[in-house]
């Protein structure tokens, strides 16, 4: 099978594309830069629909990652790259046959505890421009797709060379800027990178079935073994060779310092926003019964295994 993978260059999209190659798919990648992945490129930009099909031309599925994840873009940004663009790979995958796209549990964020259920609508409609942008993508995505689709939502996923969560906690916890709201009580799940991907390959595969219950509707994915937020970075400091040390703030007092310093932050990523400490503050867990019945998949590295590894890949690469 010939698949597009788009935005290889981040961890997921990388292993995603690495995993595919390794059981015989002919994978392309298509983004910005060079994926360094070792497969065949072709440079483009999501929010160029000619650019688009011309990379899809030819190929069976298309696997779509590509977004914008930034905490204080431009809201046009958001709108041209994570709705149009997608909507732009809707149209190339109607020539391909397949598509899974990538979404996010953030597009179900209300700002309430989230316990239990696997997949909640895509209704946020906050200030927060990733999560708004990638709901509104969902919804079109799901109205718009004229071929077997299936949305999934990886939930916090890390691993070893990740330049987002992990590459985050250890840097604040290193410069003393690390604050966990509520001392990290919060009980949330995550995802080890690999077994985000292997669901991610199980979703496409499952296009390929006309009866799959998967098709067009959206998946969450996770380990399925939530713990509270101060364990999972305490583990990912112990992996880097870090002491684990952060600041306890008040959940109330966090959202308002988060609204403030998100507001007032002369650069583009600002240590904190009141989105990223609300979402700290409550539980987010989900119930991953149902998605793995339907995808015929589950977590084969899992979180404690996925520490051992980024543990061994911080010994190899030390911290400096």
């Amino acid at each position: 099978m010939k698949v597009l993978v788009t935005g290889a260059t981040s961890l997921l999209g990388r292993t995603v594309a690495l995993r595919l190659a390794e059981r015989g798919d002919e994978v392309t990648c298509f983004q910005r830069r060079p994926s360094a992945t070792g497969l065949t490129d072709h440079l483009g930009d999501v929010t160029d629909a000619e650019a688009v099909h011309r990379a899809a031309t030819g190929h069976d599925a298309i696997v779509h990652l590509a977004a914008l994840v930034a905490p204080r873009a431009p809201w046009r940004r958001f709108v041209e790259v994570n709705i149009e663009g997608s909507l732009n790979v809707v149209r190339a995958a109607a020539g391909c046959g397949r598509l899974v796209h990538v979404s996010t549990p953030s597009v179900a964020f209300d700002g309430h505890a989230a316990m239990g259920p696997g997949t909640e609508p895509a209704r946020y409609a906050g200030r927060d421009g990733y999560a708004r942008s990638k709901a509104i993508a969902e919804r079109r995505v799901l109205s718009a797709t004229t071929v077997p689709t299936v949305v999934l939502r990886p939930h916090l996923v890390w691993g070893p060379g990740d330049t987002q969560l992990v590459g985050r906690i250890v840097d604040r916890a290193r410069t003393g800027r690390l604050a966990l709201p509520r001392g990290g009580a919060a009980l949330v799940d995550s995802t080890y990178v690999t077994d985000a991907a292997d669901a991610l390959v199980a979703g496409l595969d499952a296009t390929a079935d006309p009866g799959s219950a998967a098709l067009g509707q959206a998946w969450v994915v996770s380990a399925g073994d939530p713990r509270p937020v101060r364990d999972l970075v305490a583990a990912i400091l112990d992996a880097a060779g870090v002491e684990p040390r952060w600041r306890d703030a008040p959940g109330a007092v966090a959202s308002v310092a988060g609204a403030v310093v998100g507001a007032l932050w002369p650069g583009s990523e600002p240590p904190l926003t009141h989105f990223a400490a609300r979402q700290l503050t409550v539980a987010h867990w989900f119930d991953q019964r149902r998605t793995r019945e339907v995808l015929g998949w589950e977590p084969a590295v899992g979180l404690d295994a996925g520490f051992a590894e980024l543990a061994r890949s911080y010994a190899e690469h030390p911290v400096r």
